[in-house]
């Protein structure tokens, strides 16, 4: 049984399916759309998503589905947990920020003297101290004062690696990339996540070395690995750490 959602034309059509075995039942979202394989998503929120060519016969998705229902089960558990564990900030007194790995309870310090809103790290404390209790202004300060910690921890991070690596970027970017923490380009560019931030240094490190491993290499192979291994013998574990941990590195606010 299935429910169809939204249709169109054949190359882009949602519904939702499911399939049953002794384990209980798998929900997913199946969107048929131009390409030419079947994949296998896991979303930020557990989710299970299909994505298949548009004549597939409903049965043979229905069966790699349950084929590969441990490792759905698996990944999209974890993806859960992660979800459960993410902080949605109200800027509430006492709620944790994160940062370079650590959890920091905020304290809003009202205080009418001041012209602006100014953020910092105070003890074992993130502090507000601000004019105004606006909870789109606080938002904004907060994400600014994250920002240019990236950067500035950034780049003196590129500063330190560079003799090991043997190459100098040409700039050091901040972006918000949705899917990637880091890349590079022809132009000798590092663009880096600024979320980064929240992570604790050794991976944000693995990141840095990471893309400027790619000035020398810029491919996945065997001698990139082995550049980045060079520099960061347990880069693997930071790697890991990504995988399992980076759903955590957000800022979301309500």
């Amino acid at each position: 049984m299935s429910g169809k959602l939204k249709g169109g034309s054949s190359k882009d059509i949602l519904e939702l399916d499911f399939v049953s075995d002794a384990q209980g039942r798998i929900d997913y979202e199946l969107h048929r759309m131009d390409r030419k394989t079947l994949s296998i998503h896991i979303g930020d929120s557990g989710q299970v998503i299909i994505k298949s060519p548009a004549m597939v016969p409903k049965g043979d998705i229905r069966q790699m589905v349950l084929e590969k229902a441990d490792w759905i089960r698996e990944k999209s558990a974890a993806a859960t947990a992660i979800a459960k564990k993410k902080v949605v900030h109200r800027f509430a007194q006492g709620e944790p920020f994160l940062y370079l790995g650590r959890q920091y309870p905020l304290h809003i310090r009202y205080d009418t003297d001041v012209r602006r809103i100014c953020v910092a790290l105070t003890g074992n404390q993130l502090v507000i101290q601000t004019p105004v209790l606006d909870k789109k202004m606080m938002e904004a300060a907060v994400s600014l004062w994250y920002r240019e910690n990236a950067l500035k921890l950034m780049q003196q991070r590129v500063e330190y690696y560079v003799n090991s690596v043997g190459q100098r970027p040409e700039k050091v970017l901040l972006r918000e990339q949705k899917s990637r923490w880091g890349s590079c380009n022809s132009k000798r560019e590092l663009r880096m996540n600024w979320k980064l931030i929240m992570a604790p240094p050794r991976v944000l490190d693995y990141v840095v070395v990471h893309e400027l491993c790619h000035l020398k290499e810029m491919n996945h192979s065997a001698r990139f690995w082995a550049e980045v291994e060079k520099i960061l013998p347990d880069y693997k574990e930071c790697r890991q750490w990504l995988k399992e941990f980076g759903g955590l590195l957000d800022f979301s606010v309500v």
